[in-house]
């Protein structure tokens, strides 16, 4: 199962380690569907890359585009994960619309996807890309960008907060999120086994839907970060 190296606290490498909650959440998921399986991170391009290969299924942490769909076979939705727009407390400016931030400096992950509104304003942003959410909020703070782009919602804006030592008073989230992202596993539609393996993981799904495990298997997960 392949996720991303760097985007805290859902999915990264400590120590050559894969955690975060959606490591956590995709492989209690697999084990229930008897599928065996061991998270394996790398940089989310290249993480990408290895699941359209058809090397492994990609976590529940990914974002459907056509562009991917194209390629790959998606689940049924995972989770949803809240993308949410911050700024420094002492510069902040009106946002509404992704439009706002022409011309602005942006600081997103590498090969990151948003909503279409998002995404057709991308070019007019002067985008950075970085080595995770922590390193992007000190770029922030030290006025190297304008505004951050951050997954996982508030949780995870105060999460790589504490991890750099920033004061969350120093931090502004903008109350309209981007975006809702449904989240999802995924596999390449070459790999041999891809209509077994997302059946398999659709029907484990559809019954933690309806005993509520998943919900309480995310909820436990995002507490221990």
């Amino acid at each position: 199962m392949y996720c991303s190296d760097h985007t805290v606290p859902k999915h990264y490498a400590e120590y050559g380690q894969a955690r975060g909650y959606g490591v956590e959440l995709g492989l209690a998921i697999l084990k229930q569907a008897g599928i065996e399986a061991e998270a394996r991170c790398l940089p989310w391009a290249r993480a990408i890359q290895e699941v359209a290969a058809g090397k492994g299924i990609m976590a529940p942490v990914f974002s459907r585009t056509p562009e991917r769909e194209a390629q790959m076979l998606f689940s049924s939705v995972v989770m949803d994960d809240p993308v949410v727009l911050v700024q420094a407390a002492a510069r902040p400016f009106a946002f509404h619309h992704p439009t706002d931030l022409a011309g602005r400096r942006v600081g997103t992950t590498r090969a990151s996807r948003f909503s279409e509104a998002f995404n057709v304003a991308m070019p007019s942003m002067l985008i950075n890309e970085d080595g995770g959410p922590a390193q992007r909020l000190l770029m922030l703070v030290a006025g190297r960008l304008d505004a951050a782009v951050i997954a996982g919602g508030a949780h995870a804006v105060r999460y790589n907060a504490r991890q750099a030592r920033i004061p969350i008073e120093q931090l502004r989230i903008v109350s309209l999120p981007i975006m809702q992202d449904p989240n999802y596993f995924a596999i390449a539609r070459q790999h041999p086994q891809a209509r077994a393996l997302m059946t398999r993981i659709n029907q484990t799904l559809w019954r933690m839907k309806q005993d509520r495990s998943l919900n309480r298997l995310l909820a436990e997960a995002q507490a221990r970060y």
